[in-house]
């Protein structure tokens, strides 16, 4: 008998050890979680006397990857930032709390890894180790602000079914954003992108085990693009004298303890390309770039990092990280 993929649900915990699965204690609203099992297969090919090529193939090391993504929540979203970015500073004595993450440069700069449960109807695994490699925010005027994330873990194991519990929170409408570009509000933003880019590595040295010694955490690098209505030649004339502005994309809501906000500042953004384009009744500029390392969007360990990003919420600390 089939199962439906729509009982299907994710859950994620932190770590305190990378590899060492622990039960879900947060569970995030996605779509289209898309996990796959990496296993190596080594090839027999020794010479036999016979008009073949292969012979056997022997089990190898083995990962995953688990790749989701879905509505931007402003309460999930803070498990992929910090995941991403790994320096998390939380302020705020009751809700709403302030999150700022930033680029770890302290100690090895590895950010946690997590335990990532998947229930899929016909069983459920869990993927320990977990580290993204790559966190994409997209929107546009008439759409949800959504992203995408990718990360790289050990290889599953089967667990027990979790009971799950989502947030109250609803997601973000994607008009409600305020896009500045070097501090001033700019009104004809129509659609964006953000990436958040973080190589992860599979180190598998010979040690007795097809699982990773360690999944490695690279350098972070951040790039993007936005469609305009081109009234003026303000951002093309960014782009041909390098001027290099901030760049912040804002979603906030509500007050008090029900406040929520969902922030990306970039200090500096490189823009690498400004096309003008007329396939539609008026004239767009699509804008790509890159966001620079600085000193100012950084966290307590220093160093640059090319964004930081805020999250208000209910979150209390030491959730994420």
């Amino acid at each position: 008998m089939p199962h439906s993929s729509n009982l299907s649900f994710l859950g994620i915990a932190k770590e305190a050890t990378l590899g060492t699965p622990v039960a879900a204690t947060a569970f995030i609203p996605v779509e289209k979680p898309t996990p796959k099992d990496v296993l190596t297969l080594l090839q027999d090919k020794g010479l036999r006397g016979s008009m073949v090529e292969v012979y056997n193939e022997i089990s190898g090391p083995k990962h995953s990857t688990f790749d989701f993504g879905g509505d931007v929540f402003p309460d999930t979203i803070g498990w992929m930032l910090a995941g991403t970015l790994g320096d998390l500073v939380t302020t705020g004595a009751s809700a709403p709390y302030t999150h700022a993450v930033a680029v770890l440069n302290t100690s090895d700069g590895q950010p946690k890894s997590y335990t990532l449960t998947d229930y899929y109807a016909t069983g459920t695994r869990q993927y320990a180790g977990a580290k993204f490699s790559e966190l994409v925010f997209k929107f546009n005027g008439d759409s949800m602000l959504t992203y995408s994330a990718k990360a790289t873990a050990f290889a599953s194991a089967t667990t027990t079914v979790p009971t799950p519990s989502f947030t109250a929170i609803p997601p973000i409408a994607a008009w409600t954003g305020v896009v500045q570009i070097g501090g001033t509000t700019v009104s004809t933003v129509l659609d964006g992108e953000v990436t958040i880019k973080r190589p992860v590595t599979v180190i598998q040295p010979v040690a007795g085990s097809q699982n990773p010694a360690n999944l490695w955490s690279g350098p972070v690098s951040v790039d993007g693009k936005l469609t305009l209505v081109m009234e003026d030649d303000t951002q093309l004339t960014n782009y041909l004298n390098n001027s290099q502005p901030s760049l912040d994309i804002n979603f906030a809501a509500g007050s008090g303890t029900t406040a929520i906000q969902v922030k990306l500042h970039m200090t500096n953004v490189v823009y690498s390309a400004a096309d003008i384009g007329r396939g539609k009744d008026y004239v767009e500029l699509a804008v790509a770039f890159n966001a620079r390392a600085n000193t100012t969007d950084i966290g307590t360990s220093g160093g640059y990092s090319p964004i930081k990003a805020t999250i208000q919420n209910a979150i209390t600390s030491g959730t994420y990280a």
